[in-house]
C-alpha cells in the first residue's frame, strides 16, 4: 500500500511503515503540510497491528532544514502559533509510538530537523551528515525542540550547540549521543540489520519498554512542551523579532548580524 502526499511518501509492507520526506526543493522544511502528514503516518502506523517499526528518511541533500521561515514569516501576519504546538505534539508522538521509530539520516540537519531526529528511538547516519542549531542567527530560540534534544544530549552539549551555532559532523554527533550508528556501508544495509533485531523482539515488550523509559526520562515532558510553546510564542510577540526573522527569510541581513573581524 502506498500513500502519496505533497511533502512525504508513505510506504507500508512487511510490517514496516516507511515515511520519506520528499520536499527536497524546500529542504524538507517543517511546515503545516509536513506536520499534518507525519502526524497522520504515525497515527496510522500505531493503529496498524502488523506494524513492527516506523522508518523516517528523506530525499535530497538536506534531511530537514528546520522551520519553514517563508511560510511562518511570509508576507502579512505571522503564522499560526498553534502549528508550533502541533509540531511539538508530533515529536512527542514519535517518542510515545508503541513501535521503534528509526531515523535514516543523510545530508544537512538543522533546527527543527535536529528535534525530529532526536525524538526517534534509533538514529542511523552517514559519515557526511551534519547537524546544526542556527536559531539564534535567525533571531529565534529553539524552545520547541529543547525537551527532545535535551534527552539525547544533556544540557551542556545542547547549550553549546545552540549558543555556538556550530555545525557538527556525524562522528561528533555520535559522541554527543545524537547519532546511534554511523553507517559506512549504506543506510539500507544498516537499516535491514537493525530491523532483523527488531523483528526478533517481542512487540509487547518493546512497547512496554518504551513506556517505561519515557516515564523515567520525561515524566514532566507535557509541562516542558507547554512551557516551550509558551516561551517561543511570547518571544515572537516582540515585533522586532518577527521582523528580523522575516528579513532573514526574504534573503536580507537582520539588524543584529555583524561580522566579527577578530583582533587587529
Amino acid at each position: 500500500m502506498n500513500q502519496v502526499a505533497s511533502v512525504t511518501r508513505c510506504e507500508t509492507g512487511d510490517g514496516i511503515w516507511r515515511v520519506t520526506l520528499t520536499a527536497a526543493a524546500n529542504g524538507n522544511a517543517v511546515n503545516r503540510a509536513l506536520i499534518d502528514e507525519l502526524t497522520w503516518a504515525l497515527t496510522e502506523a500505531c493503529a496498524d497491528e502488523n506494524c513492527r517499526a516506523v522508518v523516517i528518511a528523506a530525499e535530497g541533500a538536506t534531511f530537514c532544514r528546520g522551520l519553514d521561515l517563508e511560510e511562518f514569516f511570509g508576507p502579512g501576519e505571522m503564522g499560526d502559533t498553534r502549528d508550533l504546538q502541533r509540531f511539538a505534539a508530533c515529536l512527542a508522538q514519535i517518542r510515545e509510538a508503541r513501535v521503534p521509530v528509526i531515523a535514516c539520516v543523510a545530508g544537512k540537519v538543522m533546527g527543527g530537523g535536529v528535534g525530529l531526529v532526536a525524538a526517534c528511538d534509533m538514529v542511523l547516519a552517514t559519515p557526511e551528515t551534519t547537524f546544526m542549531l542556527p536559531e539564534v542567527i535567525v533571531g529565534l530560540v529553539p524552545a520547541i525542540i529543547v525537551p527532545f534534544v535535551r534527552l539525547r544530549l544533556g544540557m551542556a552539549r545542547l547549550r553549546y550547540l545552540t549558543l555556538s551555532t556550530r555545525g557538527i559532523p556525524a562522528v561528533e554527533a555520535h559522541c554527543f549521543g545524537l547519532v546511534d550508528h554511523i553507517v559506512e556501508a549504506g543506510l539500507e544495509q544498516a537499516l535491514d540489520e537493525q530491523l532483523v533485531r527488531v523483528f526478533r523482539s517481542s512487540p509487547a515488550a518493546l512497547a512496554e519498554t518504551k513506556r517505561y523509559f519515557n516515564a523515567l526520562s520525561a515524566s514532566d515532558q507535557p509541562h516542558q512542551i507547554d512551557q516551550a510553546v509558551s516561551r517561543f510564542t511570547t518571544w515572537l510577540e516582540q515585533p522586532e523579532i518577527a521582523d528580523g526573522a522575516r528579513q532573514f527569510s526574504d534573503g536580507f541581513t537582520p539588524p543584529w548580524f555583524v561580522r566579527y573581524r577578530g583582533r587587529r
